[in-house]
């Protein structure tokens, strides 16, 4: 399998809800899998271990450290939950997959916005009350 279709490969599934991502072609099998926050590649031949071991034709390579979290609509980001209020996270703070980061306001209704995956808080790429366009990144983590 070619490095570019491994990369399209890491990438689809960096962006995604998957946990997992299994392909066979021919001989060949690549297994992408969320660890920690990265997306980890396992790739063998012909018969593919479940867990790469040290005495495993098997290769292990993280090959993404950060993620975005991007906003899912339009609206005015607010990184407090009331003026006045200490903010949900800061650059530093580790956080849970699910973890509310943000609230984002769109026709008077806030919609939260959740880590997708486990991992430190590297950048906040947004100011409070500016307005965010549906897909800006807002967080890094890391």
């Amino acid at each position: 399998m070619d490095s570019e279709r491994i990369k399209g490969l890491i990438d689809l599934l960096a962006e995604s809800d998957l946990l997992e991502l299994s392909l066979t072609e021919g001989d060949s099998t690549i297994r992408l899998f969320r660890q920690a926050g990265k997306v980890v590649v396992t790739e063998a031949q012909a018969d593919p271990s479940p867990l790469p071991t040290e005495q495993s034709p098997t290769v292990a390579i993280p090959s993404v450290t950060a993620t975005e979290i991007k906003a899912s609509l339009y609206g005015v980001l607010h990184l407090t939950p009331a003026v006045g209020e200490a903010p949900f996270v800061v650059v530093g703070d580790q956080v849970e997959a699910g973890q509310t980061l943000a609230v984002l306001e769109a026709m008077k209704m806030f919609h939260p916005v959740k880590a997708k995956t486990a991992g430190q808080v590297t950048a906040i790429l947004a100011h409070s009350g500016a307005e965010v366009e549906a897909g800006q990144s807002l967080f890094r983590l890391g």
